[in-house]
């Protein structure tokens, strides 16, 4: 009998991809799938303070109506159903954009910003959103608003920046899928950190 635990170590191990794949085929649920990687987030979060704003009844929600849809044979895109979280700066509807400054404790996105709203209408659903460095400039992710965000593989140590939030939690196997942003090594120099590609 597969115990609840190796099935959330199961399911968050799979790749965006393979997730994608067997959610099309009918192996998996969406919801089976971000129920098990809301556990993991659950479990790693509390050492890593790593997601930040989290989202989780949200996807649940989703991840119920992207099984209907399945059921009723619809497609809502190439990551149908498939889990991920987005890194602080981005804007989600209802949700913080402070970009780690205090200043902007209270501000809220109104609307999805590109990118994310992008992301939902090829199926995506969002789990929530990732810590950053203050003002989105450093090479580790602390700031005033939210803290420090620790490197999985050794705590006392950052998973770099400025979207080391991002692989950190892909490391840890809390989201198979993030959403980051680059300009001069803030995905690439993170991947190298925390042992994944980006």
């Amino acid at each position: 009998m597969t115990t609840a635990t190796e099935t959330v170590a199961g399911l968050t191990t799979l790749s965006a991809r393979e997730i994608a794949e067997q959610i099309a085929s009918g192996a998996l649920s969406s919801s089976e799938v971000v129920e098990a990687h809301i556990r993991r987030i659950e479990e790693v979060n509390p050492r890593l303070n790593a997601l930040v704003v989290p989202l989780f009844e949200q996807a649940r929600k989703e991840a119920t109506a992207a099984d209907a849809a399945r059921s009723r044979g619809e497609s809502l895109g190439l990551l149908h159903g498939v889990p991920i979280t987005i890194k602080e700066s981005f804007d989600v509807a209802g949700t913080p954009t402070t970009m780690g400054l205090s200043a902007r404790i209270n501000k809220r996105a109104k609307s999805d910003g590109p990118t994310v709203a992008r992301l939902r209408a090829a199926g995506a659903i969002i789990l929530g959103k990732t810590n950053v460095p203050q003002m989105v400039m450093y090479n580790e992710a602390d700031n005033p608003v939210y803290g420090r965000t620790n490197n999985p593989w050794n705590t006392e140590r950052a998973p770099g920046g400025s979207s080391g939030v991002c692989a950190a939690l892909i490391a840890a196997m809390g989201t198979p899928l993030s959403l980051g942003s680059d300009i001069g090594g803030s995905v690439r120099l993170p991947a190298n950190a925390c042992g994944i590609d980006g």
